[in-house]
């Protein structure tokens, strides 16, 4: 596989049924996350041939104002007072484990760049309805991602259940790490203070490959 393009979800019946769905709820006005347009753009940040490491969530923000199709990540115009806390946490972790002064803004553009894939297990929701689009029709996707990533021997790193439930679909040597989500209500379960930054650059580096450059 070279592209994100090439998945056989692409012409399964779970995408029909999926994007009749969500087709259905633009119809009826229902505001869903992270929107058409946005949906994927994870895929365009960070193309399949350059991914080297793979970190799962769970779903979009629910608000349709910052949910941007790539996990964890917001515009860069959104000021530091409105970030969601599973941001504000995430960059505890990240000035904590790598010393590194707060980001400029929320954007995590620049880790898709350098090969961190950043995908939400389930990847949309409805606006203010968290986990509202757990579909099954969904799990083929994200199963197929990871069994393609894989391939590749990336670094996996699932945050939280839903996440977790995908960790059977890496069967050859990729290697798997696995706390909890960074939301207010998973974090002090796992992700604070399990240094996941670091943590991944040391297994890359066992692998005989460059670290990744986390600075913001």
């Amino acid at each position: 596989m070279d592209t994100w393009k090439d998945l056989t979800y692409w012409s399964s019946g779970e995408w029909q049924v999926v994007s009749e769905r969500l087709d259905g709820l633009t119809k009826k006005h229902v505001l869903w996350c992270p929107g058409k347009r946005n949906l994927f753009s994870v895929f365009r940040r960070c193309p399949f041939n350059t991914v080297r490491v793979c970190i799962i969530g769970q779903d979009p923000y629910p608000n349709p104002t910052i949910a941007t199709g790539t996990a964890f990540d917001i515009p860069a115009d959104v000021q530091e007072k409105n970030y969601p806390p599973t941001l504000k946490n995430i960059f505890y972790e990240y000035q904590s484990d790598l010393h590194y002064p707060a980001p400029p803004n929320g954007s995590l553009i620049n880790w898709c760049k350098r090969g961190v894939f950043l995908w939400n297990a389930i990847p949309s929701c409805e606006a203010m309805k968290p986990t509202s689009h757990h579909w099954p029709e969904w799990d083929l996707l994200t199963q197929e991602i990871v069994r393609k990533l894989d391939e590749k021997d990336v670094v996996f790193v699932f945050l939280g259940r839903h996440a977790r439930a995908f960790i059977p679909e890496v069967t050859r040597h990729s290697k798997v790490l696995e706390t909890s989500h960074p939301s207010p209500l998973g974090v002090n379960y796992g992700f604070a203070g399990s240094r996941i930054f670091s943590t991944v650059n040391a297994h890359l580096v066992q692998q005989g490959l460059d670290p990744i450059d986390w600075r913001l």
